[in-house]
């Protein structure tokens, strides 16, 4: 019996999941088991500004921080404490073990202003520009863990921030000590460079800030049956309409599932949509593809085809089909799993270490690749290479394949890429990859950090409807769909990436186009590194289109000297009379390092010297002066900017990749 052969009728144990916490919420008051793992201590995140403050602020969501650590208590008084001086924004979680019930007393010490929370109420106000002053506040606790935050800013010169307590029957203050503190263990502390930015004044969701509803678009409608509650890392269609879901972990906390659920097409709601599991015990799944009358599935280390002996339709022989280079690390994935012409297409990540830097040397050679494995004999050919974390893989407008990379090392920003034999995209390793020496690809889209997108995940191209020809790419941290329109210059696509939707109960990790051409958005959040803040660590649901034509930004094309904007619905004559001082343009570029991430550079303020609109009011066409080829152009349209009914437009910015200028 040769290897392809052989049955596993059990499995070893997953690997284990992505932990995190950087932008975990606040556990609700009770037990340790109502909380994930604890080790004791604080997490201390600082965000650097830039700009002076005089009172708290809200930060903009999904914003990576410079900042994150373990800290044994909250006693800190040098820049070395806070890992940044002057000019920033710093939160404390943690949660506090109280011993027994009655009134504690906290004192706030900070220079400048500061806040504390417990049970996600506030005890203490104490914000503004001062020195490092005590303000106290009491509540009265219950024996047992209770959420615990701080708000902090610094402006200038000192810094500080302590929080002491007065327990019931204590007559002074002290220090909250280590053993009745605890955040999450054994993190991965992801940080990231550069400016970070407060909700300004006139920021509303889709202008200035990130959408906070579904795109009029669309109904949505929720997929999952009650206590059905899947960590969606993979979806695929049957030939007859059923939907295959692959988890990381599921309800009855089963890691690497696969289930097979019916009647999620069409007119339908989570009472009529039914779930069987069909495998389990998978080494964290994140690829699932049906191809001859059989699903395989993308595991860490192999692809894997799901054997059924008997008809019920449960796997009884999980069948080796290929094994790639693993080495164990936590990080080492195998993204997505396409199928076409007898090959399956999948993306295999880098090992990393826990503070999100790659792994030097790389346990396993060849990995950050994108590779086609032979359905017949397994044979593996990697294609293309210089990928870190290439968490989605789709098809294109002419049947190309385009990944997504996350930042991190060599990746100063999230980014979506064009996959073509021999390519070479940038991201190194030791020892290097196959593709290390081959000239570096630029992207097709960079995806500004934290702006418009922080953990890009499945593009999808869309067929139908408005946006045609289109690709829409989820996101599990930004959350929601971004809509990418792209366009050939100089024989390489290029082109802008515009908000699409949010307002889904999950971050996305996948999406796929239903037989109904609804779009079905699977959902995981893995303790706030991987998942949207505020949102479910499970999801599964639908974006059905409704025929509606919201007015919107519907393409961005770049000229010799400008760029044309296309919408949805004719301007009105308001918008139109202020053309002219309505858009506003700005131009970075990136420089990839060795370092996570990296900050904008040569950013430059642009003017539009002309927008002129089209006959039918659909079209502006601006010039621009000072545009530059490798950078990113961001053009907002502030509001007021109106359709001829009356219609805000519902998402008013643009970021454009400007590899090449069209030639005339």
């Amino acid at each position: 019996m040769n290897r392809r052969q052989a049955r596993r009728l059990r499995r070893r144990a997953v690997g284990v999941l992505v932990p995190a916490l950087l932008l975990g919420g606040l556990a609700a008051p009770g037990s340790a088991a109502d909380i994930p793992p604890q080790e004791p201590g604080v997490t201390l995140r600082s965000f650097d500004l830039q700009v002076p403050l005089t009172e708290l602020c809200a930060l903009k969501p999904g914003q990576t921080p410079n900042v994150d650590e373990l800290k044994p208590v909250i006693d800190w008084h040098t820049t070395e404490d806070f890992g940044l001086t002057d000019h920033f924004l710093s939160q404390v979680i943690a949660n506090i073990d109280i011993p027994e019930e009655g009134a504690y007393t906290f004192r706030l010490i900070s220079d400048d202003g500061s806040r504390l929370l417990v049970d996600d109420q506030l005890v203490i106000d104490h914000d503004g520009l001062h020195s490092a002053e005590p303000k106290d506040g009491t509540v009265h606790l219950t024996p047992g863990h209770h959420p615990l935050r701080i708000d902090y800013f610094d402006n200038t010169a000192e810094q500080r921030l302590t929080l002491q307590w007065r327990p019931p029957g204590a007559t002074g203050f002290t220090v909250v000590p280590n053993e009745v503190l605890s955040t999450d263990a054994d993190v991965v502390r992801v940080t990231a460079p550069g400016q970070k930015e407060c909700e300004g004044g006139l920021d509303t969701p889709g202008d200035g800030l990130p959408l906070d509803a579904v795109h009029p678009n669309y109904d949505l409608t929720d997929l999952r049956p009650a206590g059905f509650e899947p960590q969606v890392s993979a979806l695929d269609w049957l030939p007859d309409d059923r939907l295959a879901v692959a988890t990381w972990g599921g309800t009855d906390n089963v890691a690497g599932e696969v289930y097979l659920l019916d009647n999620v097409t069409g007119a339908t709601g989570p009472d009529q949509v039914t779930h069987t599991r069909i495998a389990e015990g998978l080494n964290e799944p994140m690829g699932l593809a049906w191809a001859d009358g059989a699903l395989y599935v993308s595991e860490k280390h192999q692809l894997t085809r799901l054997v059924d002996t008997d008809g019920d339709e449960v796997t009884d022989i999980y069948e080796t089909v290929a094994e790639w280079p693993y080495g164990g690390n936590f990080h080492e994935f195998a993204f997505g799993l396409l199928h076409a012409d007898g090959s399956f297409y999948l993306n295999l990540s880098v090992a990393i270490d826990l503070g999100g830097a790659t792994t030097d040397p790389q346990p396993a050679p060849d990995r950050g690749t994108t590779i086609r494995v032979d359905q017949e004999t397994g044979e593996i050919d990697y294609l293309a290479g210089g990928l870190r974390t290439p968490h989605g893989i789709g098809w294109g407008p002419a049947g190309e394949l385009f990944v997504t990379d996350n930042q991190g090392g060599w990746l100063p920003s999230s980014k979506l890429l064009h996959v073509e034999r021999d390519r070479f995209f940038n991201h190194h390793t030791n020892p290097p990859g196959p593709f290390d020496d081959n000239p570096v690809t630029q992207p097709v889209l960079w995806l500004p950090q934290n702006e418009i997108g922080n953990s890009p995940s499945t593009p999808v191209h869309l067929t139908e409807g408005p946006f045609a020809g289109q690709l829409l790419i989820g996101d599990v941290t930004y959350g929601g769909l971004q809509r990418a329109y792209l366009e050939q210059v100089e024989g390489a696509y290029q082109g802008a990436v515009f908000r699409h939707t949010q307002g889904l109960e999950a971050g996305v990790t996948r999406v796929s186009v239903g037989p109904d051409g609804a779009l079905y958005t699977g959902g995981l959040g893995a303790g706030g590194n991987w998942g949207q803040e505020g949102k479910l660590a499970h999801g599964l649901q639908k974006l059905t289109p409704n025929g509606g034509n919201a007015f919107d930004i519907h393409e961005m094309r770049a000229t010799p000297d400008g760029f044309v904007l296309s919408y949805t619905q004719p301007l009105s004559q308001e918008t139109a009379d202020r053309l002219a001082t309505a858009y506003q343009v700005d131009q970075w570029r990136y420089e990839p390092t060795a370092d996570y991430g990296g900050p904008k550079l040569d950013q430059q303020t642009l003017q539009v010297t002309s927008a002129e609109l089209s006959a039918d009011r659909t079209e502006v066409t601006l010039t621009i002066e000072g545009l530059r080829t490798d950078r990113v152009v961001h053009v907002q349209s502030p509001r007021p900017f109106s359709s001829a009914d009356g219609e805000p437009l519902w998402s008013t910015e643009a970021w454009y990749t400007l590899n090449a200028l069209p030639a005339g």
